[in-house]
């Protein structure tokens, strides 16, 4: 297996990448002007306090040049001790900064996924694109370090390069050099954020290859397949340390460059320092504070150089993020009527004119044409269930259909918004018989407000699960686990139905005949259901023809 050529990228390739990934930088620094705004004052006080250190060591040594008093040295190192309390104190309010940013930050990235979670597409997201949220805690970590450090290295060695030109205009030069220095550092890493960005893609494909595996756990162990889980493995993790090494080799040259030009930079300081002492331009002192000014500033610069990965990790978290934000989202009408279509009391008038459906370029279901009167009951005949899968999604507004259009009331699907379509209709597919974690009110409401309890004992009488929800020691309160396995699918598929039901919509939509309800209890529920007495206009999607006793009309689509 050949390891990528990460570092034999075009410049171009490079520069594209980063320009974006700025621009999202620039947007996170704009939302927290206010945190950063207050970093960048600590760092300017901790700055300014901390020139006392060379200064005190300045006059110390100028004091035992000229053998003055010892008191002076006592003096002197208790102004010291104090204002590096202030110092100290200044660092704790930049810490406390950096907490409320990290803070800030989870709780943005987390309300901003929670309102774009419901408008992705179905067929674009995936479970595990869910897991790119973990970035944020990475992100949040970085980037209070991130500004933290490379802050106070900006403030602190700014301050002590005009502090050497005080000393003497000749270091304006070394001044000069010594910001070169930090391009050229800056330079050595080019290539690490891509080298990251494929480390980060690695590792998410060894995460969805364990998910596929355990997806699919019934048919791998029913199957002697473990040298496949453990050849795929391990060829994914070959590429994760493929991309980890190409990344190391960028910062093991960033770091020794800047070893290297830590060494020019020291030997320039004492070169230029110790020329100036020798022709009287420059003390003792000044040379000694000089030296204590450079060197804190260079063990300040080899921190956040050694440190250069968290910036590649914040700058790859950024754009893992940035592509879960960008998955394509439902179409979003341009033209949205704020109200619920206009029903009678006998439920929605469904009309479906020419509507043809494709996967991936298939044709699937070509000019259906038909119309649902207010308050009736029709069962569509498909023949397949992809079909009869599509055509529900088609005709609950989820999915927009390849050609025609889907009006309820007259009202074309397309210029509703989705929040009157879902108050307009309810469904329940079969091919998605699943509970999330809660209590089964919860799952019953989700959310909505204005249900009331005899809704709800109301929608579990209709489809037969009141009696079972009576004998749960809890009731409605029951906890229910991660995807309602302590329920039989019999037991979820009710419940999803009670949930599409309870609010009394005026169109009911089922993606299939209640297939997982033993035939019993099924027919009972269809019958009330569909009963004329209900008001509601009733659609079942299903593959089964055996359906057309149990409804008032029936047509089959092809």
């Amino acid at each position: 297996m050949t390891a990528p050529d990460f570092e034999g990228q075009h410049a171009e390739q490079q520069h594209d990448l980063l320009r974006p990934t700025l621009t999202r930088l620039r947007a996170i620094l704009l939302q927290e002007r206010r945190i950063l705004i207050f970093l960048i004052l600590y760092a300017l006080a901790i700055g300014f306090f901390w020139l006392i250190i060379p200064l005190t060591v300045q006059e110390l040594v100028n004091t035992f040049a000229f053998a003055i008093q010892p008191i002076m040295v006592v003096t002197l190192a208790a102004i010291m001790a104090a204002v590096l309390l202030f110092v100290g104190a200044f660092r704790i309010l930049q810490f406390y900064a950096g907490e409320m940013l990290e803070r800030r930050l989870f709780v943005r990235v987390a309300l901003a996924l929670a309102s774009y979670l419901l408008r992705f597409r179905p067929d674009s997201f995936r479970p595990e694109h869910a897991t790119r949220f973990f970035e944020t805690v990475l992100m949040q970590r970085a980037l209070s370090s991130l500004l933290v450090d490379f802050i106070n290295v900006l403030v602190g060695g700014t301050i002590g390069m005009v502090l050497l030109v005080f000393y003497h205009p000749a270091f304006l030069v070394f001044d000069f050099f010594l910001i070169v220095a930090v391009f050229v550092i800056a330079f050595l890493g080019r290539g690490g954020l891509r080298a990251t960005l494929e480390m980060s893609e690695a590792k998410y494909d060894v995460f969805h290859w364990f998910q596929e595996v355990t997806s699919n756990l019934l048919h791998f162990k029913a199957t002697r397949c473990a040298p496949l889980v453990l050849r795929k493995a391990d060829m994914l993790s070959a590429f994760y340390i493929d991309a980890r090494k190409a990344r190391f080799r960028v910062l093991v040259r960033q770091y020794a460059g800047s070893l290297l030009l830590q060494v020019m930079i020291h030997t320039g300081l004492l070169t230029m320092a110790g020329w100036l002492v020798a022709i009287g331009q420059l003390t003792i002192g000044q040379l000694v504070g000089a030296e204590v000014i450079i060197a804190t500033l260079i063990v300040s610069l080899e921190s956040v150089v050694k440190r250069t990965y968290v910036i590649f990790y914040f700058f790859t978290a950024l754009v893992e993020l940035d592509r879960l934000f960008s998955l394509p989202k439902d179409r979003q009408p341009v033209v949205r009527i704020a109200s619920q279509p206009v029903s009678s009391r006998r439920g929605l008038k469904v009309t479906c004119r020419r509507v043809s459906l494709s996967l991936d370029g298939a044709a699937l279901l070509q000019n259906a044409h038909f119309e649902i009167g207010a308050g009736e009951k029709w069962g569509i005949v498909c023949e397949s269930e992809t079909v009869c899968h599509m055509l529900s999604r088609a005709l609950a507004g989820i999915e927009v259909p390849a050609a025609g259009v889907i009006r309820y009331d007259e009202v074309d699907l397309r210029d509703l918004g989705p929040d009157t379509v879902n108050a307009s209709r309810g469904l329940v597919v079969n091919w998605q018989i699943s509970l999330f974690e809660g209590t089964l009110e919860d799952n019953i409401t989700m959310g909505r407000e204005g249900i009331l309890a005899e809704d709800i004992l109301w929608a579990l009488r209709l489809v037969n699960l009141l009696e079972d929800v009576e004998q749960l020691p809890h009731g409605l309160g029951t906890p229910v686990g991660l995807g309602g396995k302590s329920f039989t699918p019999s037991q979820k598929l009710r419940i999803l139905l009670a949930r599409a039901i309870v609010t009394r919509p005026p169109l009911v939509i089922l993606g299939g005949a209640l297939e997982e309800i033993s035939s019993r209890v099924r027919e009972a529920i269809l019958r009330h259901l569909c009963s004329p007495d209900q008001p509601w206009s009733v659609l079942i999607v299903t593959t089964h023809p055996e359906i057309k006793k149990m409804l008032q009309y029936c047509i089959e689509v092809r």
